[in-house]
């Protein structure tokens, strides 16, 4: 029986951290999935794990813009999310082969969500060590700090510059936690791929002003309507499942996000402002709730941690 745990994000390495403790003397191994695509901070972070834990973590993943290409430019999106298959869950099922393993996934004992679901073939055991002993997001934070190995904070300085600016009148940093802040004040919701479709507007804009190569690399992929790929080869899409390759009706400018083209974005100064005032106002909300002992108004795993890929991404 093999065991391995996957190193993606806080919960996975809290996972492997807790994991590791408890049961010392099982031959674990250690997986990181690696699309090529990650940002330069998360592979920092992964050497500073390694050396840390004297773990090797081993590098398996398919290269995600090598895919993309085997699709002609046809990009992953909500109805057709070949990425996290193609590029992790077959990566990993096929590293795995047909040896018995039990895998140790990050979820948290505060997270309603379904665990992994594997092919119907692969001889995986989920196993879900912070559910089990109820460690909670706070619970991770205070293991990871304990052993000094936080994941990126993405900090957005600018941020926390204007919502300071916001709330001058209040005595706000006193009231937060340290994970709070961290979470609060990221330009992040987690250290996914670069390339996700499901990166918050913020979250766009934070990658344009802090890694504007990266940004860049992005826009390349998105093609203008006379620039779209042959459609003749473009897959077709039935109920969120990728299934054939066919034509498929004329459509609209070819983007990571319907009717929001990167390229005009990086230009557009005052949509950028509109974004990032509603970023200064959502996170001035949730401090205010904070303080007056309300629950938080802005949800600190969000949205992309709520999609099928959310265990191997950032996790």
């Amino acid at each position: 029986m093999r065991h391995v745990c996957l190193i993606s994000g806080k919960d996975s390495l809290a996972t492997a951290l807790l994991q590791t403790t408890h049961r010392p003397n099982l031959p674990y191994e250690f997986v990181f999935n690696d699309v090529g695509c990650e940002l330069p901070e998360t592979y920092a972070w992964l050497g500073s794990v390694e050396a840390a834990t004297g773990w090797t973590i081993e590098r398996i993943g398919q290269p995600l813009e090598t895919i993309i290409e085997g699709y002609n430019g046809f990009l992953p999106g909500q109805r057709s999310r070949y990425c996290t298959r193609e590029a992790k869950i077959q990566p990993l099922e096929r590293w795995l082969g047909k040896t018995p393993a039990i895998v140790y996934y990050g979820l948290r004992a505060d997270e309603n969500r379904t665990g992994y679901v594997p092919l119907a073939d692969a001889m995986i055991t989920p196993a879900y060590p912070l559910q089990d002993a109820g460690i909670d997001l706070q619970g991770v934070y205070s293991i990871l700090t304990a052993q000094n190995l936080l994941p990126p904070s993405f900090h957005w300085q600018r941020l926390e510059d204007a919502v300071s600016d916001r709330l001058c009148d209040f005595d706000w940093q006193s009231a937060l936690q340290p994970w709070q802040r961290r979470s609060l004040f990221s330009g992040r919701s987690r250290g996914n791929c670069y390339l996700c479709f499901y990166q918050g507007q913020y979250e766009l804009l934070w990658l344009l002003e802090t890694h504007p190569d990266l940004f860049s690399k992005m826009a390349a992929f998105e093609k203008t309507k006379e620039q779209q790929p042959d459609r003749k080869r473009q897959p077709k899409v039935v109920q969120g499942n990728l299934l054939t390759l066919e034509t498929v009706p004329e459509s609209k400018a070819y983007t990571w996000r319907d009717g929001y083209n990167l390229t005009e974005f990086a230009s557009d100064k005052s949509r950028q402002k509109q974004i990032f005032d509603r970023r200064v106002k959502e996170v001035s909300t949730a401090i205010l709730s904070i303080i007056q002992s309300q629950s938080l108004g802005l949800a600190l795993d969000t949205e992309i941690a709520l999609t099928s890929c959310g265990l191997l991404c950032g996790k």
